[in-house]
């Protein structure tokens, strides 16, 4: 069946291929069947060629090859410049952009791109047919690129890293996704989700890369908005985080005050903003010249919820403490002031009353502590040498009760002794295999502190810092709760 030139030569016009290499390929018809059309020809074809679609190749060879002339017929009722083949009148009508590059000819060149690709990018097929890709991101490699890149949150050499990406997928005949900014017709810049999936030709190896897009921009810039949420929300918490605790400690004559404090970690290992815990020091009704309180808590629940309830505890605390000059007086008096604010929260509280002598008396001397607790766990004695205890009398949690009881009892501290303060997180620390380490666990690891770590001049950081150790090396790397310590010396002689 004879080749309809006429229809031929109006076809390739349409597609911007001129007349001579279309008088090419028809020469190669004209060789007879024996000759493949699309083999031998000089490379200016070629390359005109290529800027035909997928779709438009597949018709030329459709109309110019030797097929039984029932197929021919079907080609030339199709719609002009596109295959017969169904697959392709899909790829026009899906919503996701869609662009293929052949990578066997010179330079990768698109040969076909759906109604979606322009309508993502703006370009229109006959001006992308024959280039390569590349123009998407054209001038996003380069710093100078950074300033307008930062607004969709990426730099230049992200863009450049992603590129790289591509060109590895490709080198290796690999499918795979990746994310880039490329920039749209109108010059706007937009995000990129990139599915990339090789044609396999006859000999195994790629023939032409497939490319879906997705603009995720919108996306994108919603990720934007939410980091810069969690970045404001996470300047807050250090705010409300700051509250919960002292800047500094004061010096108070004849006792040695350590701390550690760090929020909950989760089981990804990451450590929470905020913490309901909470310490403090500061003076009673009798002022610098009489006893000072010493104070750890904890409130229920982690986060900023948590923290506002810790924050207004430890100010109603120091509040009470100008008017009450016993723990258990403090601890009452708050238990009812705070009633209502905890709404459905409870808390614990240790306090204790530390005397505060004048700078004559002796710092060897031994003192008489009062300790009070309401529903917080009772605090170790560290003698100096000998058998760590448990010290104090349990009492009524602050919150769910509009009255609360609560005992105190009076420790005395020699030189060398420590009083070891804490929160649930400690004893409750669990390991993989769900064992806390308990009261128990704690008074073991004390009891294996020597006498050099007991009476050293930073004993209480030491004993701070070798609990906090054990809770870590106890829980092997899984989540940990609110863990605080405050440990209270006598110094040695």
């Amino acid at each position: 069946m004879p080749t309809d030139r006429p229809g031929l030569r109006a076809w390739a016009q349409r597609w911007s291929v001129s007349a001579p290499a279309v008088e090419a390929v028809l020469e190669r018809v004209d060789a007879g069947p024996a000759v493949p059309p699309f083999t031998g020809l000089p490379d200016e074809v070629r390359k005109e060629l290529v800027r035909l679609p997928l779709a438009a190749l597949a018709q030329l060879r459709d109309l110019t090859d030797s097929t039984p002339p029932a197929h021919r017929t079907a080609a030339r009722s199709a719609v002009p410049g596109r295959a017969p083949a169904a697959a392709w009148s899909v790829l026009d009508a899906v919503d996701q952009s869609v662009c293929v590059a052949d990578v066997r000819a010179p330079d990768s060149p698109i040969v076909y791109v759906n109604p979606a690709f322009t309508r993502t990018t703006g370009y229109s097929e006959e001006s992308v047919l024959g280039r390569n890709c590349r123009f998407l991101h054209d001038g996003l490699l380069e710093p100078a690129a950074d300033a307008e890149l930062d607004a969709l949150g990426t730099t230049s050499a992200e863009v450049a890293a992603a590129v790289q990406r591509i060109r590895d997928l490709l080198a290796a005949g690999e499918a795979g996704e990746v994310v880039l900014v490329n920039r749209r017709a109108d010059g706007q810049l937009f995000v990129n989700e990139l599915a990339l999936s090789p044609v396999l030709g006859a000999d195994g190896a790629p023939v032409h890369y497939v490319a879906v897009q997705r603009d995720m921009t919108p996306y994108a810039a919603v990720r934007r908005a939410r980091a810069a949420l969690a970045d404001e929300l996470d300047q807050t918490a250090r705010a409300v985080q700051a509250s919960l605790v002292p800047s500094s400690l004061p010096d108070l004559h004849g006792w040695s005050v350590a701390t550690g404090y760090q929020p909950a970690t989760s089981t990804d290992g990451r450590r929470g903003a905020v913490s309901g815990d909470f310490f403090d020091v500061f003076a009673g009704p009798a002022g610098a010249g009489g006893s000072w309180y010493v104070v750890i808590g904890d409130v229920s629940g982690r986060g900023p919820r948590a923290a506002a309830s810790t924050s207004a505890l430890r100010w109603a605390l120091r509040g009470a403490a100008t008017t009450h000059g016993e723990p258990a007086d403090l601890l009452t008096a708050v238990g009812g002031a705070v009633h209502e604010a905890l709404d459905d929260r409870f808390a614990t509280v240790a306090a204790v009353a530390l005397p505060v002598e004048e700078r004559a008396a002796s710092d060897a001397a031994r003192a008489v502590v009062t300790l009070a607790l309401a529903g917080h766990p009772q605090p170790v004695l560290l003698p100096a040498r000998g058998a760590p205890r448990l010290v104090g009398s349990p009492g009524t949690l602050l919150g769910p009760f509009a009255e609360v009881e609560v005992a105190q009892v009076e420790v005395e501290l020699g030189p060398g002794d420590q009083l070891v303060l804490y929160t649930d997180g400690v004893t409750e620390a669990t390991d993989p295999r769900g064992r806390q380490l308990d009261e128990q666990g704690l008074l073991e690891l004390l009891a294996g502190l020597g006498e050099q770590d007991r009476l050293a001049p930073d004993a209480a950081h030491r004993t701070v810092a070798a609990v906090t150790a054990a809770v870590t090396d106890h829980v092997a790397g899984g989540p940990v709760d609110d863990l605080t310590l405050l440990v209270v010396a006598r110094p040695a002689p």
